[in-house]
């Protein structure tokens, strides 16, 4: 598990809560903030099981994963030569 996954799952434990704070006592501005933590957390969760599923290609097919990063540096530098 990548440190980004636990950030994320925390970001989001900790938004739920500072959310769930701000509604108790009626504060929009603390509720929003806790939402807003949670949307963070989500995207750092996605983000950190983004980077441990191409990890785990380019170590079962390393071969595949260079073929795939060249044509890919190719393709960008086609386009940027326009």
């Amino acid at each position: 598990m990548k440190s980004e996954q636990v950030e994320g799952v925390v970001e989001q434990v900790a938004g739920k809560a500072q959310s769930a704070v701000g509604k108790l006592f009626g504060d929009s501005k603390l509720e929003a903030e806790g939402t807003g933590r949670q949307a963070s957390g989500q995207l750092t969760q996605a983000y950190g099981d983004a980077m441990d599923s191409i990890s785990a290609f380019v170590k079962e097919k390393p071969v595949a994963a260079v073929a795939i990063g060249g044509i890919t540096l190719l393709i960008l530098d086609r386009l940027f030569r326009r």
